[in-house]
């Protein structure tokens, strides 16, 4: 299972995108929310062990249909990986249009 560090790194190496531009793309269409590059910097540092809200990774998941969605969901499985295991709790994303 990998932990929120990894899963954070991944999706923004994977999207090409510097920590001020992950921040931005995680505000985009969210209300009340102010992500900042320092905060996603503490995300992927693995000495630094800080988690998402947990308000945030719902409205990632409720908000959008691509890799915020999934990296949402990443998150919440990293940091609860016995309630997706056991069938307790399951995610399902939004079809992408």
């Amino acid at each position: 299972m990998n932990e929120i560090f990894q899963v954070t790194k991944s999706y923004r190496i994977a999207q090409r995108l510097s920590l001020r531009d992950f921040a931005e793309e995680l505000n985009k269409n969210l209300v009340n929310t102010n992500v900042t590059y320092a905060t996603v910097n503490r995300w992927e540092h693995e000495d630094n062990y800080y988690e998402p809200d947990m308000r945030l990774l719902f409205e990632c998941i409720a908000t959008y249909s691509d890799w915020r969605a999934e990296w949402a969901r990443d998150c919440l499985q990293s940091m609860f990986p016995d309630l997706f295991l056991s069938g307790v709790v399951r995610v399902e994303l939004p079809k992408a249009e």
